[in-house]
C-alpha cells in the first residue's frame, strides 16, 4: 500500500469515524441509548482502523482489531485501550443482537467518557504526527 492510498484510506476512515461520532451524540440526546452505543462503537473502530492504516495495516474483521492494535499501535495505544475496544464491541452486540437489552442513560453516559477521550487521542496523535488533516469546524 503506497503512502498516498494510506493517507486517502485513513481520510476515509476518519470521515466515517465522526459521521458515527455525530450520530452516537444525537442518537443519545434523543434518549436512544442502544443505538448511541453503537454507533459509537464504530466511531471508535473507524478511528482505530485508520491508525493501523497508518502502518499499511488493514483491519478487515472487528475481533482482529485488538490483535493488530497491540501488535502494530502498541507504541499509541495500550492494554486499556484494547480493553476498553472490547467494552465498546460488547455494548455494540448487546444493543445490535439482545432483544431485551436496554441500556441505561448512566451505561451510556459512562461509555462515552471512557471512549471519547481514547477516540480524540488517537485522532490528535494522526493529526500531530501529519498522517491526518485536522477537521474542520463543526465535523
Amino acid at each position: 500500500m503506497s503512502e498516498e492510498s494510506r493517507r486517502h484510506a485513513i481520510a476515509l476512515e476518519l470521515g466515517h469515524a465522526r459521521a458515527a461520532r455525530r450520530a452516537a451524540l444525537a442518537l443519545q440526546t434523543l434518549g436512544l441509548h442502544n443505538d448511541a452505543l453503537s454507533r459509537l462503537y464504530y466511531a471508535l473502530f473507524h478511528t482505530l482502523a485508520a491508525l493501523l492504516l497508518r502502518h499499511g495495516v488493514e483491519a478487515r474483521r472487528h475481533r482482529a482489531l485488538p490483535g493488530l492494535l497491540a501488535t502494530h499501535a502498541g507504541d499509541v495505544v495500550g492494554p486499556e485501550a484494547v480493553a476498553l475496544l472490547g467494552r465498546a464491541a460488547t455494548y455494540r452486540d448487546l444493543a445490535d443482537y439482545e432483544r431485551t437489552w436496554l441500556a441505561t442513560p448512566e451505561l451510556a453516559d459512562a461509555a462515552f467518557q471512557e471512549i471519547e477521550p481514547l477516540i480524540d487521542r488517537v485522532i490528535g496523535h494522526l493529526e500531530s504526527t501529519g498522517w491526518a488533516a485536522p477537521a474542520a469546524e463543526g465535523s
